[in-house]
């Protein structure tokens, strides 16, 4: 072959992607917008205080795309998309209406943490602990119980409880049988320790939790505008910065991460 058979060939490979990209972008493009027109309408008819301006489903299509690009979200489970959007609409309509309770915007993305956390790191974990035996409990510690439950018991890990199992991996304290196992997981696994571990994400980590805002204050049942805020930028960061809680959590998932 040839140099002009290599450059046309070359040629028609960028015209094949082209097209595909472009196929790839309306479909992402209609999917989340018939998801946006479904949560408008859910949220709208269960909340007699909602406003909406006309153009809300192409306002969160076009960021929610955007932010994340199309691959990525092909690749990411729809009903965390669902979930985000359902936040991003709340939290518009929270926006206009400050009378509003920011509850459910913070339950819609935590929604998308614990699925995130259960597809990215907990599912394989759950694996790699019974591939090398780690499914006695040994320590009288919760955190040891938990993971105990987490690998036998198919719980959740939450969000919380992951921040002070990687607190304690980072700083080098004590641990335990399931600690240890989850540091040789996460290891094993560099994709998920790079981001865990990276001191930016880490510092993000460490200001969601000191809010206190997916557990204590989630609880009381009315979390005002401010804490909605302050969540919602550390969760997402208003879709514009990717280090942010949910992207790094997707961005573990993606297969070509």
């Amino acid at each position: 072959m040839n140099i002009k058979d290599l450059q046309n060939e070359n040629k028609e490979l960028r015209r094949k992607l082209s097209i595909a990209k472009n196929w790839m972008e309306r479909e992402v493009k209609t999917q989340i917008q018939n998801i946006s027109k479904d949560k408008v309408k859910s949220i709208a008819s269960s909340d007699k205080n909602s406003f909406f301006s006309e153009n809300i489903e192409d306002m969160v299509t076009n960021t929610v795309t955007s932010f994340f690009g199309e691959l990525m979200l092909l690749n990411t489970p729809q009903v965390v998309i669902e979930n985000i959007i359902s936040a991003e609409i709340l939290f518009y309509n929270f926006r206009m209406n400050k009378k509003t309770d920011g509850l459910w915007v913070i339950t819609s993305y935590h929604k998308s943490i614990d699925i995130l956390i259960e597809s990215t790191i907990t599912k394989g974990f759950r694996k790699f602990a019974k591939k090398v035996w780690q499914t006695q409990l040994r320590k009288n510690d919760p955190l040891e119980k938990t993971l105990n439950l987490v690998v036998n018991k198919w719980y959740i890990l939450w969000i919380w409880k992951l921040f002070h199992i990687v607190s304690n991996i980072k700083n080098n304290k004590e641990l335990f049988d399931y600690w240890k196992c989850f540091e040789e997981y996460i290891n094993k696994s560099y994709f998920i320790k790079d981001i865990l571990l990276d001191k930016d994400f880490y510092k993000i980590f460490e200001e969601l939790v000191e809010l206190e805002i997916l557990w204590k204050k989630r609880h009381i049942w009315k979390i005002w505008f401010e804490d909605t805020k302050k969540s919602r930028y550390i969760l997402i960061w208003d879709l514009k910065d990717k280090n942010s809680i949910i992207y790094k959590l997707i961005q573990m998932g993606q297969p070509d991460f």
